[in-house]
Formats: structure tokens, sequence, C-alpha cells
């Protein structure tokens, strides 16, 4: 069917004969003009100013609207009374096939506008859509900030469209945190890049606000070691020198470095950092069937140091969410025989690292519903519980408890009894 609409292309011996009529430079700027205010407003309510009109342009406009005299400088005239002129001359042409045969299509800028803002709603929603699907209600501020705030528009302008760059920071933030990853290996999985996520990148940006609401920072750091705190506070490794387990007792099997230096550690009761780096040039690997101690606070490791020295047993402290060092080196116990018995703080984030250390192996350290409860009813119990709630399969009930208790009970209101545990 062909477009006989006001809005309809002039056919091409048409848009000739009106170019030829129109060329002359004195309607250059007046079509310029109309055209710069038909794309603006999508229809003839617009009017123009004729300032900077030369006295040959206003006295073409004259002719063209019949006025009897040269209108002046500071006048305007309407879109409106334009298009009637032309349509009331001979040529019978409306403004816009007079500014399309001299220029080319007129594009109706409103309603890209509003299809883009449309098409950006759509996006956002999309978004949040994925966010409640996951039931991560706690990322909901960080969206509505990115939104509020336009980073990702800004960022966007930098190559990428807009809606990708959200999708993908989306996909970032629906990972965190992490069971102990490198941030290299995080960005290649959400976006086929490792150095998608490295500082100073468009989609880094938005993944570290992510990381930053998660972890509870009220200010995106700008310094490196700031954000490879932050980064390892949500379980994500800058790189295998920062990556680090905490140990004590740790005595493993084999002659290497690593296990010579853990041993020489052990035997004198201290504590040592593993790197991750560290860990894969060792072929580190445990006694078969001796038990090894996780728990979460640096806290329970220090008083065991003090109270038990070299006769404490072997304790690894994943100090938060795992690191990638942490989860390299359980899984390495775990490989070679080693029994994880596995606790954190009863709170809902300490549900979710203690689930992540059992996924590897293990059983729970007086961490069931008993525990809780027999910690609460004696008065150990801390804060109020808050932040997003977990579970915790290895004991069903427990989660049930702290809901209905409503505090928290971290590790040192019960270290006593983890220190006299880690007796030898």
């Amino acid at each position: 069917m062909k477009n006989t609409g006001p809005h309809a292309p002039v056919a091409a011996g048409r848009a000739e004969q009106l170019r030829s009529l129109f060329c002359s430079p004195h309607y250059a700027r007046l079509l310029a003009a109309a055209r710069d205010r038909l794309e603006a407003a999508g229809d003839l309510a617009r009017s123009l100013h004729l300032r900077g009109f030369s006295d040959g342009e206003r006295r073409t406009l004259a002719d063209l609207l019949g006025l009897r005299a040269v209108p002046p400088e500071s006048s305007r005239v309407t879109l409106a009374a334009l298009d009637a002129a032309l349509q009331a001359s001979a040529i019978r042409a409306s403004l816009r096939e007079v500014v399309e045969a001299v220029g080319g299509p007129v594009h109706d800028l409103r309603a890209d506008r509003d299809a883009a803002r449309t098409q950006r709603e759509l996006v956002w929603a999309a978004a949040r859509a994925r966010l409640e699907a996951a039931g991560r209600e706690d990322l909901a501020p960080w969206l509505e900030a990115l939104r509020a705030g336009g980073s990702v528009r800004r960022a966007a302008r930098e190559g990428q469209g807009e809606a990708e760059l959200l999708a993908r920071a989306v996909d970032v933030a629906l990972r965190l945190p992490a069971s102990g990853k490198l941030l290299s290996v995080l960005a290649a999985e959400c976006a086929s890049d490792p150095h998608a996520l490295d500082p100073g990148t468009p989609l880094g940006g938005l993944a570290l606000r992510a990381a930053a609401a998660i972890a509870g920072w009220s200010e995106v750091p700008t310094a490196a070691a700031a954000r490879r705190e932050l980064w390892s506070e949500v379980g994500v490794d800058c790189d295998a020198l920062s990556a680090e387990a905490l140990v004590l007792g740790l005595r493993p099997r084999g002659d290497g470095l690593l296990a010579r230096h853990l041993c020489e550690a052990a035997a004198a009761g201290e504590p040592r950092r593993i790197t991750l780096r560290e860990l894969r040039a060792s072929d580190l690997a445990a006694v078969p069937g001796e038990p090894v101690f996780v728990c979460e606070n640096p806290a329970v490791v220090a008083a065991a140091a003090d109270a038990l020295g070299d006769r404490c047993a072997p304790v690894v402290c994943v100090e938060g969410v795992p690191s990638t060092a942490a989860m390299e080196l359980l899984g390495r116990l775990v490989a070679s025989g080693a029994r994880l018995l596995v606790r954190a703080d009863f709170d809902w984030a300490g549900l979710r690292i203690a689930g992540q250390v059992l996924a590897a192996g293990g059983s729970p350290w007086r961490f069931a519903s008993a525990d809780y409860l027999a910690a609460v009813e004696s008065g150990r119990g801390g804060p109020a519980l808050g932040g997003r709630e977990a579970v915790a399969p290895w004991a069903p009930a427990l989660a049930e408890a702290m809901r209905s208790r409503g505090v928290a009970v971290p590790e040192e209101r019960v270290i006593e009894d983890l220190v006299a545990d880690l007796r030898r």
C-alpha cells in the first residue's frame, strides 16, 4: 500500500521541482530553521525567530508570505503560517514537503526520544525483574542508585550499549558474594573478557558499586588497596598474591617449601598466611583422616594461638567470604583425606559462608540450632540480625531458630568453647 499520509515521502519528480524552486541561498537559513523546529516538535506548533536573518532573507520570507513590508529582525513567524502560505501558493506543497525535498527526510526527534525512553524503561524493568527472580532484594538499592545517578548511561558512551552494559553489570552482581574467585575469572565468565572488571572499565565501575552495596560500604573506594579489600569482602581476589588463607596448626604432608613453612609455623604455635600463588606452586596434602577446623573470624585463630600454641589442632580461618586461596586450600585438604569441621558467625552472612565451605565437603562444628539457642539462652547473643536471610541445609531448624530469636551470635561470643575444641 502506498504511503499517502501527511508525512509521505516526496516523489522524485516532485522533489526535483521543489529543489529547483527553493535552491536560492535566501531560503537556506529559513528551511534549516524550519527543519530544526519540525524535528524537535513533530508538528507545526513552533515559530521561528528571525534574529540573524539578512535583509535579503527576510525579503524572501515576505514574498513567500505575501507581506507588504519586510518583517523586522526581532520578529517571529510560525511554522503554521509558512505551511499555509506554501499550500496556498501555485506549487501547493506543504512545509514538510519543501524541507524534505531540499534536505532529506524530517526525523521526528520527539518520537525518537519517546521511543528511547520507553526502551530504557523496558531495560531497567528487565534488570529489576532479574533481581526479583533471584531473590536479591538486597541489590535493589544498588540498581536504583545506578539509574538515578545516570552512571550506566555515562559509562555506555564509551562504546558499549546501555542495555548490554546493564545486563552484564547485573550478571556480575548476581554472582556476588562469590565463593572464592579471581577477578579476571569472574570477568571472563560474565563478559568474555578477563579485563572487563579492571579498574577504569565501565563494567568494573558498576560492579564495584554492587560489591560496595553488598559489603555495606558507604562509598566506592578509589585507592587500589581499598578496591582489593572491597573485592575480597565479597569473595573476589584481584590477583594470586592478594588472595590469602589464614591457618594455624596445619602440618601437611610433603617436604616442599610451603609444607615445611607450615610445619615450622605450627611447631612454633604461630599463625601463617598462605597466598594463592604459593598454593598453586605446591603439592600440599593433608594427613588422611585428620580433622581440620574451619572458622570465620581471625579472633578465633589469635585466641587459639595465645592459649594453645603448638598444641592447637589444624584450623583454617576464611575471614568472611572465603577467598580464592581459602577455597583452593580447603579443596586440597578434602581431596587428600582431611575431615573439615565448619562453622561461622550465627548471622545470615555466616550461614552463607558456612554453606560455601560445606559444599566442598565436611560437617558442621558447633553450628546447629541447639548450639545457637544455647548461646542465646546463656546471654551470649549479640546484635540484631540484619540483611538478606539465608538457609542452613545442614541444619534446617537453624535458620528458623535465628529468625525467631532475631539476634546474631558472633564467634567471639563463644570463643572459649571453640578454643577448647582446638586443643590437640
